[in-house]
């Protein structure tokens, strides 16, 4: 089968969980702003300096800082998280008392950081709320990412990933043994040139209307080894939001009948 984007795994964070901020600040005022306009979808903690909050990251899903802090600033809090976590989200408020080109063009070279500007403190909470939860669901969605394609590559079954434009972003090792070929070598190859031009005409008129239509296609095809050789094949064609398409296949020995099915 192909492998699905879920995982059941108990350490993993589904993207649209609460989130719990860690409000690194001289005094409550800018967490109990965040607070005020997210309810129950964060869990606000507070750290009144570097030292305090590097001793408060368990279970933490974003920081939230101030620029100057009491024992430090915030690209001294960046190194320290670069060091100790790296990918944990950090959005950090700036204002007009530092030199904020130079903390912006810092913090922005870093993955994992963002700021907000504020001068004007009426749109603060909202503009805090949606920098916190666009790092928090990018952060989630690569570590989501990184797990599913971690699965596929221990399937058993062979799986290739090809990008809307037709090119192969990822193959696994069982993929690149159905057909011959070497696994870093099938990657940006176009996925047509791996079937009869019968089965690509057949593929792109049939298959591929049925997936974007949400659909997963199953059905036989000619696949073409890299020394040419052609082999009977069993296609199961899916799609991604991004209009990837996910190839498994198998041989029909293995994996049992010919019929076309949608």
């Amino acid at each position: 089968m192909i492998p699905s984007t879920a995982t059941s795994d108990g350490d993993c964070t589904p993207v649209s969980d609460p989130i719990t901020a860690l409000v690194v600040a001289n005094g409550h005022q800018s967490g109990d702003r965040l607070e005020a306009t997210t309810g129950d979808e964060f869990t606000i903690r507070t750290a009144e300096s570097i030292t305090d909050a590097m001793a408060r990251l368990e279970d933490v899903d974003c920081l939230v800082s101030e620029y100057t802090l009491a024992d430090g600033d915030g690209l001294d809090l960046l190194d320290r998280m670069t060091d100790r976590t790296p990918a944990l989200p950090i959005v950090f408020l700036v204002d007009d008392s530092h030199d904020s080109s130079v903390a912006v063009d810092a913090i922005h070279r870093h993955r994992w950081a963002d700021c907000v500007a504020h001068p004007d403190t009426t749109t603060l909470p909202d503009r805090l709320r949606h920098r916190v939860e666009t790092l928090v669901e990018h952060r989630r969605l690569a570590a989501l990412s990184r797990r599913s394609l971690a699965s596929v590559e221990l399937a058993q079954d062979a799986v290739a990933i090809a990008a809307p434009d037709g090119h192969l972003e990822f193959a696994n090792r069982s993929f690149a043994m159905q057909f011959g070929a070497d696994r870093d070598a099938l990657c940006g190859t176009v996925w047509q040139t791996l079937f009869t031009d019968d089965c690509v005409e057949r593929l792109e008129a049939t298959a591929i209307p049925t997936v974007a239509d949400g659909w997963r296609w199953t059905g036989s095809c000619t696949g073409l080894r890299g020394s040419g050789e052609p082999f009977d094949v069993r296609v199961r064609l899916g799609g991604l939001e991004d209009g990837s398409l996910v190839f498994g296949v198998d041989t029909p020995a293995r994996d049992g009948g010919t019929n076309e099915t949608a």
